[in-house]
């Protein structure tokens, strides 16, 4: 069973074309097999559509975090990862 994390921002600026959402989040210590982004301009428009997404892609157990954006690869988890499903 695959792990998958999805990232939330709000009330940042929108991160620079080609965020590495991955790698910010690795440098949280978030691990999972499927990091995906959930913002305004880039990634999925709606956390519905990123779990539906991870949950077709074989993750059992799937992630919420909600940040903002600090600067081109640095997240600010405004509280710890809650769990969504598995």
């Amino acid at each position: 069973m695959k792990d998958g994390l999805i990232v939330y921002l709000v009330n940042s600026p929108e991160p620079q074309e080609g965020f590495d959402v991955v790698g910010a989040a690795a440098n949280l210590g978030e691990k999972a097999e499927q990091v995906v982004l959930v913002s305004s301009r880039e990634g999925f428009f709606t956390v519905e559509d990123a779990w539906h997404f991870l949950f077709t892609r074989g993750c059992g157990r799937i992630r919420l975090l909600v940040a903002q954006a600090e600067d081109e690869q640095k997240l600010r988890p405004l509280g710890p990862a809650v769990r969504l499903c598995g």
